[in-house]
């Protein structure tokens, strides 16, 4: 007869403490979750960004050599498929020596929170005071940035 009074189970502070643990558990992963949710956006505005400053390359591989100076240094443009809305790109022409072009293009947006991914902190695609603390070289520098060197055909 005592074997089947004898209790079984879990007392109540034991429930209370496992219940506190598997809460302390699931917020921790759902920080995670949340985390890896603004790394996949950057992930894709990096992409975009790249693709766009691959674009622009294109387009100054297929114009004239001697124009691309004076055509292409210090123009902006827009990304249009960044969601968060504001992005900018920059394009830098070092035409140092007369034969070999160095072209830099530098694309700099908003994410979601207003976190400014590269030097552009106003997105206006000029140089503002302030602005280049990256690397200190008098340009707009970011994350998606791609430099190449172009020579006349």
């Amino acid at each position: 007869m005592r074997r089947f009074f004898t209790r079984r189970g879990f007392t109540l502070p034991e429930l209370l403490l496992a219940a506190a643990i598997l809460v302390f558990v699931m917020c921790g992963i759902l920080a995670t979750y949340i985390s890896c949710f603004e790394l996949i956006s950057t992930s894709k505005n990096l992409t975009l960004a790249i693709n766009a400053a691959q674009r622009q390359i294109e387009e100054i591989y297929d114009y004239n050599f001697s124009q691309i100076h004076a055509d292409y240094d210090n123009q902006t443009f827009t990304v249009d498929e960044i969601s968060a809305g504001d992005s900018r790109g920059i394009i830098y022409v070092d035409d140092s020596n007369p034969d070999l072009l160095e072209v830099t293009i530098s694309v700099c947006w908003r994410q979601r929170g207003n976190r400014i991914i590269g030097e552009d902190l106003d997105l206006d695609g000029v140089l503002d005071p302030g602005e280049d603390f990256l690397v200190a070289n008098n340009r707009i520098d970011s994350p998606a940035q791609l430099v190449t060197l172009i020579t006349p055909r």
